[in-house]
């Protein structure tokens, strides 16, 4: 059988911009750090004018970067390596802003709750500034301080205040305290959870884990707890059998709400105020009420 060879002949407009282009790269110190660190001739990078034109390309959006965020490569925070074995490779590396962020948020191994925002992971409560904050702020933050110092405590707080003021934000900050010492943390939405557990009605082996992963933790925040749509079920099965768990094993726990603690349990009460009694006494137990004052944050 014949063999047959395939040649393209390229066309005079791209003859000169591969010309144009080689010129170009070869006075580049990118280029020529490449070649001094590859071991190659000037000879290759004219083998391979495209694949060099786009690396330098990325290169120089890399040298001109202000952070992750503002990163303009087509995977944010990564970078292209060109190397040879034989032939022209490529591989994908994380940057130094990507690396940094990633240490950064390495405590979010610690939560249970794949459902905390990047944001909150971000908060840290040990270094926020407060110089514009009014003195309430700070005696709040200095009684939060005390208590996160206190390695023996077994008390939390139950932070409440009009909506926007800063209670969640707070809270996020107490549980990434906690994890950033590979404690093992928890930041649950209580209304997302009991929308989540009425899913799960069909599955009460599933429902029953999600529970016990939650009653277990050795730090947890249940935020926005009375926002949730209250019933026996959501009161009794759900909310007074997880406090009860955790204040028999004596487990750190901390909660938010838009209500004082009063207004919680009228709001729990059902028309079976004894219920609601026992649910209060175990937040009692568990925490000491906060009252966060001031203006909605959220403009």
């Amino acid at each position: 059988m014949d063999k047959f060879t395939f040649t393209t002949e390229m066309s005079e407009s791209a003859k000169q911009w591969k010309e144009r282009t080689y010129a170009q790269l070869i006075q580049n110190k990118h280029i020529k750090q490449w070649l001094k660190d590859n071991r190659q001739e000037q000879e290759f990078i004219y083998r391979h004018v495209g694949r060099f034109s786009e690396w330098l390309k990325a290169v120089e959006r890399c040298e001109q970067c202000k952070g992750l965020n503002y990163c303009t490569q087509k995977v944010a925070g990564h970078y292209t390596h060109l190397y040879t074995d034989g032939v022209l490779l490529s591989s994908m590396h994380r940057c130094e802003y990507l690396k940094q962020h990633r240490r950064i948020l390495a405590h979010q191994q610690y939560y249970i709750d794949p459902k905390v925002s990047e944001g909150q992971l971000l908060i840290d409560i040990t270094n926020l500034n407060i110089t514009k904050e009014n003195d309430a702020y700070k005696r709040l933050l200095m009684k939060i301080t005390a208590l996160l110092m206190e390695p023996e405590n077994k008390k939390g707080m139950y932070l409440c205040g009009k909506p926007g003021v800063g209670k969640s934000y707070l809270a996020a900050g107490i549980t990434n305290y906690y994890a950033r010492q590979n404690i093992r943390v928890g930041f649950i939405h209580v209304p997302t959870l009991i929308g989540d557990l009425k899913l799960m009605f069909h599955d009460r082996e599933a429902q029953e884990q999600h529970l016990k992963q939650i009653r277990n933790v050795p730090v947890l925040v249940l935020d926005d707890i009375g926002g949730e749509s209250v019933t026996a079920w959501s009161r009794d099965e759900v909310m007074l059998s997880l406090l009860d768990y955790r204040m028999e094993h004596h487990l750190l726990t901390f909660f938010t709400s838009n209500y004082k603690m009063p207004e919680l349990k009228q709001r729990y009460a059902l028309n079976e105020p004894m219920a609601a009694e026992r649910l209060e006494e175990r937040i009692r137990t568990l925490a000491t009420e906060e009252f966060m004052s001031g203006n909605s944050r959220r403009k």
